[in-house]
């Protein structure tokens, strides 16, 4: 009976590869529409192909190895396309330890990191474990099935041999038990010890001779024999079962007596007699060893040992008398190796690569890398010819042309040169929307600065985070500290602060450029008749209209409106120019592996460019003569004139020509800067997003590794070790010890009983209504912030918003809807009274239910929001979530409760309470009530199963009072009660009464509980699954506080009854 071992599977979680991938693909810009659908598609095809490869069970079939090695050889494929780095992209894979089977208070031990490499390494793994067990579950009876079992063997080799080159590469921290490289190494030692024992196997059925079989046997009886001496090295010696080392054991003992037969054999054959006697009985005795570690293997081999043993003592005794020599002094058998780490990649025959069309990342950064060439060059040569356009206008506004020429051809009083450029202003929203414009670019940067600030904010914190755990449990916080990964990010955030300050120079010029114009823009904005009046009058003597001064000067400023056309036809063509590059990148990667992008993209824009930079140079040849030219005729001109009281006009209309030039060049800057922030916003919000997603990525890895971390310390007893002087609270701290505590001292305690007052009637409903629907739209105070910190105390952890951070706010127009909260904010804190009140110590006051409410040391109770005197054992605090800062419960006089009339006339003396000091207790909560109301029924559905799933991992009770959320049924019976507001309405203005529209809304509701937490617990609880929360739901929290319940209260409700 042949014995192979298998090597064990890793298994993992379910991942989302879709959303930071699809991500990635919608930042690509030079992809087309066709293509984006195609790979959107491919990372759908993706993510089934990861759930069938790594999470669902897998045969021992060559069926599930094809599955498994398309998987492996797709990341392999993808891995220079859609990188998945902890800072590009990060999705947290968690793999757990293939040979670590977990105890009874100890799960599996496992790893959680942000990079592909990491899942690569572990899927490589399950490939060559997978043929380890299909080679193990293969028949042998055969030569073409123990063909397949050596073949397979050594396709397992070659994997874990591959895998032990890379894998510390790969794993950039302490990698789990079975990714050590010692661990590695004995696997391909023992993969290549089996598949020559399949090989040995078959070369004895074919009754090969005992030469051959002794050097076969030998081989596989040393491989067997370095595999347990790597099994027992000390640091990967405790991770395999007993049966691996018993097998591995008893192997090399059994192949090491075959060979010894086999030698014997040979021995024979040359009449070496006494040779033969010796290596049979070394024979007899190391198989009779290997049955203490193998029982019932190579049964008959040991028959055949053990009768020829006997047989060659009884021929060498009575018939040869051969010496028999000591073992020691035979020669050492002759070995040959047949089986070697054999693998080939890409692993699957068939693999067709998912993302085809994409090109490599490299190619990507060398197209950017060339369109920022490009645009470079083009962004020059356009300011080139714009600043001599601006210097042309310059010298023309300073000479009054053409509004000079008009004055003299036309005679009127507002130059015809001088209407058109009021006409163009005008037409372009006059001086009120360059205004607008001007003043809407304060409000534009500081949005991006705020971006800015909150992804710098995620980063610091994070950073911080990782520091004082790595200060709190010292070498056994073992992973990638935060400065070694977020480089690039601080690098880019640098960039955008860099490019945030020049934009913030070149908003402060062009506010200053539109101050200096401001008067003549204003008057190139009034109306033609404003205008003309504004505009002093018409000198006499003007000059001959038909002089050849005159003629010439027209001329040449149509030679100067030829130059300026000539000039935008140049712009629209440098800025049409596109080329595709990568198909040229993608072959000289091939070829030769590296691109020189700086080579390839000089020549391609020197090839593209020059013919333009030609014409360029040319125009601005030709202004240099046509500017001179005006000059001379110019001054001409002026000397032509003889006009009397025409200064004035005259520096006006120069005026107006500086400022309708002016006003072009501003327009042309905020329209570009306009542009450059709203493209800037998006690339921010991307980098908020990649930083959300990255500390989204390490919060993942740090609760996997915290909770390795205290499972070591409590298994190994190591919590010594522990900075003492780190402070942070562990993830979920038990609750407080809720033993009976003695109430406190009351020094002076004077009461006067009256009869209580009759009972005060209830509000009406809709008096109830109004309220409520008050507290529902009321706004938040100026001072909420959306990034404030969650209460109780405990620091919030980054996670990603899914959302951006510009939300739209919902009009509330039907009734039962809340208001749209903001996303990425906390839920509202719980009013706790005694965090309200200070200073009380030794203060006077009538009424009771003013001093320190909740934090008397007396029996623990639930305290509720409805007083009955009668029943004062379970009283509840209900806290509405929108006016939590408000309701001071007792002691606010703008809100009117009954327990406060019911029980404020009790007492009016002076009550003095002892100041005694009190511990620093975590809160208990007995119940957090949720209550989420949407349109969407599904999505109602699928957030409610989102947060049961939530409560099952963090081991926190939950309870539903729908039986939808977990029903699959989706019928009448099971939805939710839902509130529904319609309205008729006309189809059109002019319709007829019958022709109406049906408009209905439907907001369902859903509410779920939680049990028995602690402030802490809650408050991470409570901020992970609001972070979560889909857009266009609202949730309402209600608290119910488990507090001390006063003395005073004691002792009244004792009087009472």
């Amino acid at each position: 009976m042949v014995n192979f071992l298998s090597v064990p599977l890793k298994t993992t979680n379910e991942v989302d590869l879709y959303k930071p991938l699809k991500s990635y693909i919608d930042s690509l810009s030079e992809l087309t529409e066709e293509l984006r659908i195609e790979a959107n598609d491919g990372l759908t095809e993706l993510g089934k192909l990861r759930n069938r490869a790594c999470c669902q069970p897998l045969d021992k079939h060559q069926s599930s190895l094809d599955i498994v090695a398309r998987y492996y050889d797709q990341l392999c494929a993808m891995e220079t396309k859609l990188p998945i780095t902890p800072t590009q992209n990060p999705v947290s894979f968690k793999w757990k330890d293939a040979f670590d089977k977990g105890s009874l208070f100890f799960s599996r031990a496992s790893l959680t990191l942000n990079d592909s490499s990491f899942e690569r390494a572990c899927v490589l793994f399950n490939c060559g474990a997978l043929m380890s067990a299909i080679a193990s579950n293969q028949q042998t009876n055969t030569d073409e099935e123990l063909k397949t079992v050596a073949r397979l063997f050594q396709q397992s080799a070659g994997a874990f041999s591959k895998l032990k080159d890379t894998v510390l590469a790969s794993v950039h921290q302490e990698p789990t038990s079975d990714l050590l490289p010692d661990t590695l190494t004995a696997l391909l030692t023992l993969m290549v010890a089996q598949a020559q024992e399949a090989i040995y196997i078959k070369a004895a059925k074919d009754k090969l001779k005992s030469t051959s079989l002794l050097k076969i046997a030998a081989q596989c009886a040393d491989f067997y024999q370095d595999a347990q001496k790597l099994m027992n090295r000390e640091t990967v010696k405790r991770i395999w079962e007993k049966e691996w080392v018993q097998t591995v054991t008893g192997k090399g003992l059994v192949f090491s007596s075959l060979a010894q037969f086999h030698a014997a054999e040979a021995a024979l054959d040359e009449q070496k007699y006494g040779e033969q006697v010796t290596r049979l009985a070394e024979a007899q005795k190391l198989f009779d060893q290997s049955k203490s570690y193998l029982a019932n293997v190579f049964s008959e081999e040991g028959v055949l040992i053990k009768k020829g043993l006997e047989r060659a003592i009884r021929d060498n005794d009575f018939i040869y008398h051969d010496r028999v020599p000591d073992f020691k002094t035979l020669p050492l058998l002759p070995k040959v190796t047949l089986a070697k780490p054999n693998v080939t990649f890409p692993l699957s025959t068939r693999f067709k690569d998912l993302f085809e069309s994409l090109v490599p990342v490299s190619v990507q950064n060398a197209l950017s890398t060339f369109e920022g060439r490009r645009n470079e060059l083009i962004n020059i040569d356009v300011g080139r010819m714009r600043e001599y356009t601006q210097l042309m206008n310059a010298c023309l506004s300073s000479l009054n042309l053409p509004a000079a020429l008009d004055d003299v051809t036309k005679q009127e009083q507002c130059p015809e040169s001088i209407r058109e450029k009021s006409a163009k202003v005008k037409n372009n929203g006059g001086i009120s929307a360059m205004s607008a414009k001007i003043n809407e670019l304060p409000s534009l940067y500081k949005r991006n600065d705020e971006i800015l600030n909150e992804t710098s904010r995620l980063i610091k914190e994070e950073k911080e985070n990782d520091d004082s755990l790595r200060a709190q449990f010292h070498s056994k916080w073992t992973r990638v500290p935060s400065e070694n990964l977020t480089a690039p990010l601080m690098q880019e955030l640098g960039k955008y602060r860099g490019i945030m300050h020049t934009a913030s120079n070149s908003d402060a010029l062009v506010r200053s450029k539109f101050e200096a114009n401001r008067r003549g823009i204003e008057l190139l904005s009034m109306t033609e008749s404003e205008l003309k009046n504004a505009i002093p009058g018409i000198g006499t003597n003007k000059g001959n209209s038909n002089s050849q001064t005159v003629n010439t000067l027209r001329n040449l400023l149509d030679q100067v409106q030829e130059i300026k056309m000539e000039r935008e036809n140049i712009e629209k063509e440098l800025k049409k120019i596109r080329c595709d590059m990568s198909s040229d990148f993608a072959k000289a990667l091939s070829e030769n592996g590296v691109i020189n992008e700086e080579k390839m993209s000089s020549e391609k824009i020197k090839e593209l460019f020059g013919p333009l930079k030609e014409k360029i140079d040319q125009s601005i040849k030709r202004q240099e003569t046509v500017m001179g030219e005006v000059e001379r005729w110019s001054k001409r001109f002026m000397e032509e004139r003889h006009a009397t009281g025409g200064a004035e006009r005259e520096n006006l209309l120069k005026q107006l020509a500086t400022s309708y030039d002016a006003f072009n060049d501003i327009q042309s800057n905020l329209s570009e800067g306009l542009k450059f922030y709203n493209d800037l916003t998006a690339n921010l919000v991307r980098l908020q997003q990649k930083v959300s997603d990255f500390c989204f990525a390490r919060q993942t890895e740090k609760e996997d590794l915290m909770r390795q971390v205290q499972q070591n310390i409590v298994s190994g007893g190591s919590a010594g070790e522990v900075s003492s002087s780190a402070k942070l609270p562990p993830p979920r701290p038990p609750p407080p010890a809720m033993a009976p505590v003695q109430p406190p001292t009351v020094q002076q305690t004077t009461y006067q009983y009256q009869a209580p007052p009759p009972a005060p009637q209830m509000p009406s409903q809709n008096m109830a209504q109004a309220q409520q629907m008050q507290q529902y739209q009321q706004q938040h105070p100026n001072s909420y912030s959306p990034y404030a910190p969650y209460p109780f105390g405990v620091p919030p952890t980054s996670q990603p918003s899914p959302f951006t951070p510009y939300p739209m706010q919902y009009p509330g127009t039907y009734p039962g809807a809340f208001p749209h909260q903001q996303f990425g904010a906390y839920p509202p804190q719980p009013f706790i009274a005694h965090q309200q009140q200070q200073n009380v110590g030794n203060t006077p006051t009538t009424n009771p239910f003013n001093q320190q409410m909740f934090v008397s040391n007396s029996v623990f109770l639930p305290v509720s929001r409805f007083f009955h005197c009668r029943a004062l054992s379970a009283v509840n605090l209900v806290v509405h979530p929108f006016v939590a800062r408000k309701c001071a419960f007792l002691s606010t006089p703008s809100l009117s409760f009954p327990f406060r009339r019911q029980c404020s006339s009790l007492v009016s003396a002076t009550t003095t309470v002892a100041s005694n000091d009190k511990p620093n207790v975590d809160k208990l909560f007995e119940k957090i009530n949720f209550e989420v109301r949407g349109h969407d029924f599904t999505v109602l559905k699928s957030y409610s199963l989102f947060v049961m799933n939530v409560c099952r991992v963090l081991d926190i009770d939950f309870t539903s009072r729908h039986r939808a959320m977990i029903n699959t049924d989706h019928s009448k019976s099971n939805r939710p009660k839902y509130q529904r507001w319609f309205q008729w309405l006309l189809s059109a203005k002019f319709a007829k009464k019958k022709y109406k529209l049906h408009y209905e809304t439907r907001t369902y509701l859903m509410e779920f509980d939680v049990h028995h937490l602690t402030g802490s617990t809650a408050s991470a609880f409570l901020e992970y699954i609001e972070r979560n929360i889909p857009e266009g739901v609202a949730m309402k929290v209600t608290y119910t506080e488990m507090c001390f319940l006063p003395e005073t209260i004691v002792k009244t409700v004792m009087v009472c009854s």
